[in-house]
């Protein structure tokens, strides 16, 4: 540990529970995909990736305390897919008039694991950019312990990110006849 100044250690520690807060909510999150995805090989890989995640707490709980400062349990809000807000409300005013007329076409199970899967590539993305910008700052502010933390846990996001973009092609493979399938059979009735 470098830092003295403690305007900037101080400063340093909020980046640093910033980070933390995310991977907080990171594993809330990769508990709640391994529940829900029924794509085995992605289950096991989000099983890895939890570890891995609990792994990066870890190293940032030591980093705050080791500058002084206290690990956060707050849990940021994770980047999702939200349509816009307009666009939001005429669709559920049309959902809730097929609802009413036994229309209704909710999104298969099949279809919500292609969302979470892009919401997937989101996160660990974010979280890449995240710890490059914290490593850039650990490098102005000469706190060069914290940088060796930040290359693991990038390495880390980087693998999980790789797996999803190279996987996608065989888990849309897996999912797609299922939602061909519910489309088949809606469009007869």
């Amino acid at each position: 540990m470098s830092l003295t100044n403690p305007d900037l250690k101080s400063k340093f520690v909020d980046y640093l529970n910033e980070i933390l807060s995310a991977e907080n909510a990171a594993v809330d999150r990769l508990q709640t995909r391994i529940q829900e995805t029924p794509l085995q090989d992605a289950k096991q890989r989000l099983q890895q990736h939890l570890q891995e995640t609990r792994g990066q707490q870890g190293r940032l709980e030591k980093l705050i305390t080791d500058y002084d400062g206290s690990p956060t349990k707050s849990k940021a809000d994770l980047p999702t897919l939200k349509p816009p807000a307009a666009s939001m409300m005429k669709d559920t005013i049309k959902n809730t008039v097929k609802s009413v007329t036994k229309g209704a076409e909710n999104p298969t199970s099949e279809e919500m694991e292609i969302r979470n899967i892009k919401e997937d590539a989101i996160v660990e993305n974010a979280e890449i950019i995240a710890y490059k910008m914290c490593s850039q700052l650990a490098g102005k502010m000469n706190a060069q312990d914290a940088i060796s933390v930040f290359q693991q846990n990038t390495e880390e996001e980087v693998s999980m990110f790789n797996w999803i973009m190279t996987n996608t092609p065989s888990m849309l493979n897996q999912l797609w006849p299922k939602i061909e399938s519910s489309i088949t059979t809606s469009s007869k009735q």
